[in-house]
């Protein structure tokens, strides 16, 4: 069969997708679709892009229209890259459209039901011959890396701690606008101590500490992560992911809000996305350009001894967005060599290390260290 160099970019002119067609256009030898519902978005990103060292052309793609697999033969990709966000409530129709089309699918999902579920679609996938990943993104695809860099040192690992702290000046596109809020007061299970208890999101509110940031204040948020890792780090007794807004009111605000939704008043504040985007764009420089993201492992030495690891990682000047962006680069480029060919449906656990995934951020400002 004929190397097919051709990557299609669902949402290709969105917040992270724009992201990821500016960087693939860079790589020598690729095809570069970037769709969207819009051609005139879609050819006004191509346009950008013209000159740069890949093929760039653009074209209108409707994800929920009939026909989606029909339209990824006249494409004839080798891989589709979903950035349509939000995943919380989507069902499987791209995933399903690539089996259909006989291509290659990576998403950036981070919506805890979209991820763990994924599976369920590997036999299809494995009949067709494809390779189908979801969660190439933030988690659990760069958590998984730190958990595989720093599992060695540890002879138990019982606390597995995650969380992100966004730089306020980030810009934020509707789709993350609305993922913030749909776990706003939803209960969600959370492993702690060896047993499944119910928290509520954007509540269970803590003060985080992180290198170069200072201490912020976080709150829960229901994540792949949770369902996923107490299979894949074997006696894990605790799993817990915080996000921590550079403005303390931003958090408290989300705290109201989430109290409200559990009263009752308010079900379900995803249909005000638009309006707070447009307010959080208002007050957007009132806040720096520095973001992070903490890994913690706690467990014991081959000694028996109490061991705690700190992973870190900062993001300077805006850089921040590159990070979720890079693991689906990562992994794009692993099936296109044939690095990553064996066929199936699997979440994006422990498909790429973090030194690979520091190669393809070198020309950001972010940097790693372990404490």
């Amino acid at each position: 069969m004929a190397f097919n160099p051709r990557v299609v970019v669902f949402g290709g002119t969105g917040h992270f997708g724009a992201r990821i067609c500016r960087r693939l256009a860079r790589e020598p030898g690729l095809e570069l679709i970037i769709t969207s519902r819009s051609a005139e978005r879609a050819n006004q990103l191509t346009t950008e892009l013209h000159g740069q060292v890949a093929k760039v052309s653009g074209a209108a793609v409707d994800q929920e229209a009939p026909g989606l697999a029909d339209r990824l033969r006249e494409l004839d990709p080798a891989v589709v890259i979903h950035t349509a966000g939000p995943y919380q409530g989507q069902d499987y129709c791209v995933a399903q459209a690539c089996i259909d089309a006989g291509c290659h699918y990576v998403d950036l999902a981070d919506g805890r039901e979209f991820v763990a579920g994924f599976p369920a679609l590997d036999g299809a996938a494995k009949d067709a011959g494809v390779v189908l990943v979801s969660g190439a993104s933030t988690l659990p695809g760069i958590s998984s890396a730190v958990v595989d860099q720093l599992r060695g040192r540890f002879h138990t690992i019982e606390r597995i701690e995650t969380s992100i702290a966004p730089a306020h000046q980030t810009p934020r596109g509707l789709g993350t606008v609305r993922a913030v809020l749909s776990y706003c007061g939803a209960p969600f299970q959370t492993l702690r101590d060896g047993e499944w208890r119910t928290i509520h999101g954007w509540q269970d509110l803590r003060w985080q500490r992180y290198p170069s940031l200072g201490r912020r204040l976080s709150g829960a948020c229901d994540v792949p992560d949770i369902a996923l890792f107490p299979d894949y780090v074997p006696g894990v007794r605790t799993v817990s992911f915080h996000a921590a807004l550079e403005a303390p009111w931003e958090q408290l605000g989300l705290w109201m809000m989430a109290s409200l939704t559990r009263i009752g008043f308010v079900r379900d504040w995803v249909k005000f996305a638009p309006g707070f985007s447009k307010m959080s764009e208002r007050f957007i420089r009132l806040g720096s350009q520095r973001g992070g993201m903490r890994v913690t492992l706690r467990g014991t030495a081959a000694d028996g001894g109490e061991l705690v690891h700190h992973w870190d990682l900062v993001a300077e000047r805006n850089h921040g967005p590159e990070v979720p962006c890079t693991p689906a680069i990562v992994v794009t480029k692993q099936l296109l060599d044939g690095r990553l060919s064996k066929p199936g449906a699997i979440p994006c656990l422990g498909l790429f290390t973090v030194d690979e995934l520091m190669a393809q951020l070198k020309a950001f400002d972010v940097t790693t260290r372990v404490n």
